[in-house]
């Protein structure tokens, strides 16, 4: 009888190691359970399942391990064959969950999402992320080891960190691919990322800004941002050049609906002009900030257009007082100086040597070394002299300066975008080693 009895007596054992921590604090981004039957959410064909914390509710984890550490345990539920839910059974203790029962059971274990910005400062030992928002978000700041490395475009880690060279040059090829730098993060949730590495178009990696840059054919709003080769080429359109991010064969995972695409958010961009060569401004964060978003007046060097088509020796075009006004709505743009100056730790460089030595500066990690200038999106309108004729864009110099060239000129572009503040991270720690992975089924 009694081994009759044993071979009866089922006796289910389920530990769950690896320090799965219960917070006692719920973060404010956690959604309550769906209201479901039990016996309607486990697959019966298996005795064990995984649902993490999505925008819609919970949706079953595939994978041979553990959710990653984006996300916190949150409840343990299992059914006998009838359906009855097995309470008794459960305990937690060093955490460790320990289910024992005289039932075969069916058992599901809930993860919530732990929240973007829990996630980014878990990581961030040495406070690189500001503790307050700086220009409409929480921005990382430092010189070295920021802890701001993704990868977008791949959820393998292997292939995003990639060090084969397989074109010779020297950026390996999964960093210039895929990896990215996180600038910060929104109230919301929502990433702003920048490129690691500058764009490449088949063996070319600079690109104009426009291809016109006399100011007799960029008055009006010609020459403005939305209508620039530059933009139009970044966000998918073929003008004077094929489009060299979205729907470029080199970045394939830029495809227009293929599911990274998808993640990225329409923004409005402000443009405008300034040419402002004050360190007391260019140099500082919130002047900038406050400039570039129209919240300031700045000033530039540009003709009356009712009297004059261009600038001369014979009719100069004068200083005035302008206002940012304007914006676009687009997935694609690239930096503001606003955005190099609060990368820097308080957000206020103050000269060019500071800026050199941000994490920010595209050649900090000793990659992007030819060609030596990167354009930004904020335009300087007329440049040099008052009687010059040519129009000018922002750019950044290897020495960390902020000067201007013609629209013409072919400088290092990397573009910018927001994502979308449902995408969660699944893993990582945001090292360049450890860079953080996407909740992404590719």
């Amino acid at each position: 009888m009694k081994e009759k009895y044993l071979k009866c007596l089922i006796v289910i054992v389920v530990i769950i190691i690896g320090g799965l921590f219960i917070y006692q604090n719920i973060n404010k981004e956690n959604k309550p359970l769906p209201e479901v039957k039990l016996k309607e959410i486990v697959n019966k064909n298996k005795s064990f399942a995984i649902m993490i914390q999505n925008e819609n509710g919970y949706k079953e984890y595939n994978s041979d391990t553990w959710p990653g550490n984006g996300y916190k345990f949150k409840e343990f539920k299992c059914i006998d064959n009838n359906g009855d839910e097995i309470k008794e059974a459960v305990t937690y203790e060093e955490g460790k969950i320990t289910l024992t029962t005289n039932k075969t059971v069916y058992c599901t274990v809930y993860f919530d999402y732990k929240g973007t910005i829990n996630i980014l400062r878990e990581n961030d030992s040495n406070k690189n992320l500001s503790s307050d928002i700086q220009g409409d978000m929480y921005r990382y700041q430092g010189t070295d080891d920021v802890p701001n490395w993704i990868c977008f475009g791949t959820s393998n880690l292997s292939e995003c960190t990639n060090e084969t060279n397989s074109d010779g040059d020297s950026i390996p090829d999964g960093i210039d691919k895929y990896m990215y730098r996180i600038i910060g993060v929104t109230e919301e949730g929502q990433l702003y990322l920048l490129k690691e590495t500058f764009l490449k178009e088949g063996e070319t990696n600079k690109f104009k800004w426009n291809t016109k840059n006399l100011i007799s054919d960029c008055l009006g709003e010609t020459c403005e941002w939305p209508n620039t080769d530059m933009y139009k080429r970044l966000n998918g359109e073929a003008s004077n050049g094929n489009p060299i991010f979205i729907n470029n064969g080199e970045y394939e995972y830029m495809s227009q609906d293929t599911e990274w695409y998808n993640l990225i958010g329409d923004h409005n961009w402000m443009y405008g002009d300034t040419n402002n060569t004050s360190s007391l401004v260019a140099f500082n964060g919130n002047e900038m900030y406050a400039i570039e978003t129209g919240k300031t007046k700045t000033k530039r060097i540009w003709p009356d257009e009712e009297t004059q088509t261009t600038c001369s020796s014979d009719n100069p075009c004068t200083e005035k007082e302008y206002t940012w006004s304007k914006s676009t709505n687009a997935k694609i743009g690239l930096m503001y100086m606003h955005d190099i100056d609060y990368a820097y730790t308080g957000g206020n460089p103050g000269n060019d040597t500071n800026i050199k030595n941000s994490w920010v500066h595209f050649q900090k990690d000793e990659y992007n070394t030819s060609p030596n200038l990167e354009w930004l999106t904020t335009r300087f309108a007329s440049f040099g002299a008052a009687s010059w004729a040519y129009v000018a864009a922002r750019r950044v110099n290897d020495d960390g300066a902020l000067n201007a060239s013609t629209l013409t000129l072919e400088l290092g572009a990397r573009p910018v975008f927001y994502l979308e503040s449902s995408v969660k991270i699944a893993s990582g720690s945001g090292t360049k080693s450890n860079p953080y992975i996407l909740d992404v089924q590719e």
